[in-house]
């Protein structure tokens, strides 16, 4: 099964989309079980680039298992302290 999740992205992350707004952020399909890298991958956001995933307030590990129904939060880290 799959499931539909609502993703709004953080930082330089939304440049990757042409059409992303984001008070609506984007609708992504991913597998029931699918986790926090799984989702990373699915919207094409390396590793590299530092992406972090939050559900709830909840900062996400990479193998941290997406559950639906509250809307996800990717951020990135900005550089400066």
């Amino acid at each position: 099964m799959r499931m539909k999740v609502r993703v709004k992205l953080y930082g330089t992350l939304s440049k990757q989309f042409p059409d992303y707004r984001h008070s609506q952020g984007i609708e992504v399909e991913i597998p029931d079980g699918a986790r926090a890298k799984d989702l990373l991958t699915r919207l094409e956001i390396s590793e590299s680039q530092g992406a972090v995933v939050a559900v709830e307030g909840r900062l996400l590990k990479a193998d941290d298992i997406v559950r639906g129904g509250a809307p996800v939060h990717v951020l990135q880290p900005l550089p400066g302290g």
